[in-house]
């Protein structure tokens, strides 16, 4: 052998020594506890960490956690994290030590913590837990329960999914969409059918003539929003259902409310056959003396509206703020025995057949959720009409497709 040859195999040799070495180095720094920076880490061993977030991969919404590791990175950023899953050894003999109960976890080692410079920030937020300070983060998977829709049997007894008592109540073992004609939870019941749709408004009692009462202040521009939407819907049923108006029992838009209300309470209780026309008119530019003369009301209500402000003392309630609800609102009590069965707290609201009813402001909505109330339905409501919102406010010059849950 050459010696050449020689010096050139030993230095070989030495460079694969070198780099099993390099490599090891960096192993063991990688895992030392004090060098693992602000990065989060998987690892089943729980003295490894200074934060540990103890999961559960089976829950879904347990990822949101996410969020509130990476705000606690940016407040600790010397402190090592790490995560456990509750389905691993580690991570069953963890929950088992600290008693949790619902996951996800956030826990901190007691002494890495305390030695912070921003502990005071979370300080009052933190509970002792086993060996560990665990964070209030209003968490509430038990992972030891049924989760009810993973096909699994999770606690061990035997029953799957829907068919634990525990899931009874769970959304996704329920007939949660009360009017789609399909059997949601497939316990063989459909819509109303099924007992978890007892106290769904859609099925309501069903009635021959529908009763729809629709409660407003007569100048919030989310009532007279939905006013504009039942408009072609009551021409289009006519006298099919029995369709009233009715007022808020308090007035957030001042005295010309109070009278406004109270004429139309009037036009209704004697003129009923014209009120459509009028409330057209008025939802139109709020023109109330010419409204009421397009309509041939002019001068016909005023014993109407002498007798329902003396008898519901509706100026004499106006004239004593002592009295207005909450010391801001003057009190219109006219149907106030309606708003208290109902629960109406403010404008709109909407009932059908005596149950308080959820619709969007488009006509086409509102026919849909009328029609409900009919033990058979008349052709009427297979009728198309607008999915549009009207605009809030006063005005039928644009439609639009502003948000439907303004209420005053």
């Amino acid at each position: 052998m050459k010696e050449k040859d020689f010096v050139i195999k030993i230095k070989k040799k030495h460079l694969l020594i070198s780099i099993v070495v390099l490599i090891l180095i960096v192993l063991v720094i990688k895992f030392i506890p004090g060098n693992l920076g602000n990065n989060s880490k998987d690892n089943l061993n729980s003295n490894t960490f200074d934060i540990i977030v103890l999961n559960d991969e089976r829950c879904k919404e347990c990822a949101q956690v996410s969020n509130i590791v990476t705000q606690l990175e940016g407040l600790f950023p010397d402190l090592s994290f790490g995560n456990i899953d509750y389905m691993s050894e580690e991570g069953k003999k963890l929950y088992g030590e600290t008693d949790v109960k619902v996951l996800p976890a956030i826990l901190f080692n007691n002494e890495s913590i305390k030695q912070e410079g921003n502990y005071s920030q979370v300080e009052k937020f933190l509970e002792q837990k086993g060996d560990y300070l665990s964070l209030k983060i209003g968490s509430n998977f038990d992972p030891t329960g049924e989760i009810c829709d993973n096909k699994l049997d999770d606690n061990d007894n035997g029953k799957i999914d829907c068919d634990d008592e525990s899931c009874k109540t769970n959304p996704a073992c329920m007939e949660t969409v009360c009017n789609d004609g399909k059997d949601d939870d497939s316990d063989g019941l459909i819509d109303c059918d099924d007992p978890d749709c007892e106290k769904s408004w859609q099925c309501m009692p069903k009635k021959d003539k529908p009763e729809v009462e629709m409660f407003v202040m007569s100048h919030c521009p989310y009532g007279t929003q939905i006013e504009k939407g039942m408009l072609p819907v009551a021409r289009l049923l006519g006298d099919k259902i029995d369709f009233n108006i009715r007022f808020c029992s308090y007035a957030m838009h001042g005295k010309k409310e109070l009278d406004e209300q109270t004429l139309q309470y009037c036009i209704q209780k004697e003129y009923n056959d014209k009120y459509m026309d009028y409330l057209a008119c008025f939802l139109k530019d709020e023109k109330t003396d010419d409204c009421l003369k397009e309509v041939g009301l002019d001068g016909k209500l005023d014993s109407c509206i002498t007798e329902t402000d003396a008898e519901f003392k509706i100026t004499e309630k106006f004239n004593d703020e002592s009295t207005w609800s909450g010391g801001r609102f003057p009190l219109f009590d006219v149907d106030k025995e309606l708003n208290e069965k109902y629960g109406i707290t403010g404008s709109p609201g909407l009932v059908i057949n005596g149950v308080t009813a959820k619709s969007g402001r488009d006509p086409a909505s509102l026919l849909n959720a009328i029609c409900t109330g009919f033990k058979n339905k008349p052709a009427e409501c297979n009728e198309k009409l607008s999915s549009a919102n009207p605009s809030p406010g006063f005005g039928f010059s644009e439609e639009s497709s502003t948000s439907t849950g303004g209420q005053c």
